[in-house]
């Protein structure tokens, strides 16, 4: 008898959830099962204090804060997964060096469209000339691309109906836009070429 509780004993201790104990011990886990549990418990005095109520969906692990050094428990790959202990050392850790997705060279990062659009383009919507808060659309919808032909502003409100089924009501818009800009560029190119072409030799001056 007392190998059999022995046995019992150790399936309670390596379960990590009151349910996991419950169908080890009887197969299932109902209403009759959970008060033979726990009666089994009170009887015979077992600490289950480790058991959650809640089955684990991710493992859980402890981290060492990378800012203070403190330790804390995640849910390894879940959505919610922590990288830091706290708000505060978030806030440190992602908005200051490398972590920061606005870090590095503006042209090699494609988390920079918004930099390069503004840089090329004016702050405002190409469609109903919104200024206050602007938004930046990938043309191609393709967020690796950032040519500033790709890169079109528009008001957030436009944005929704560019992915939406509203787009039809201003892709016109735009198109038109991309195709002054294209042709914009085009003179600027051959303004450029031209100014090379007509420039005179250093080696004629004087």
């Amino acid at each position: 008898m007392t190998i059999f509780i022995y046995m019992e004993n150790e399936l309670i201790k390596n379960s990590k959830t009151k349910s996991q104990a419950i169908i080890s011990l009887y197969g299932y886990d109902n209403g009759t099962s959970r008060r033979k549990f726990h009666k089994y418990v009170n009887e015979n005095n077992i600490d289950i204090t480790h058991l959650s109520k809640r089955p684990f969906l991710y493992e859980r692990k402890i981290k060492d804060c990378p800012v203070c050094g403190n330790k804390f428990e995640t849910m390894v790959n879940h959505k919610r997964e922590k990288t830091t202990c706290s708000y505060s050392c978030s806030n440190t850790y992602f908005r200051s060096g490398e972590n920061n997705p606005n870090y590095g060279n503006i042209l090699g990062n494609k988390n920079h469209y918004r930099r390069i659009c503004f840089e090329h383009h004016k702050k405002e919507c190409v469609v109903c000339g919104e200024n206050k808060i602007v938004a930046v659309h990938h043309y191609d919808e393709n967020h690796n691309n950032n040519s500033i032909e790709n890169l079109i502003p528009l008001c957030p409100t436009h944005h929704q109906y560019v992915h939406s089924r509203y787009k039809d009501e201003i892709i016109g818009i735009i198109d038109e836009y991309r195709n002054k800009l294209n042709k914009q560029s085009k003179t600027n190119v051959l303004w450029k070429v031209t100014s090379m072409t007509n420039r005179t030799p250093r080696s004629l001056i004087g």
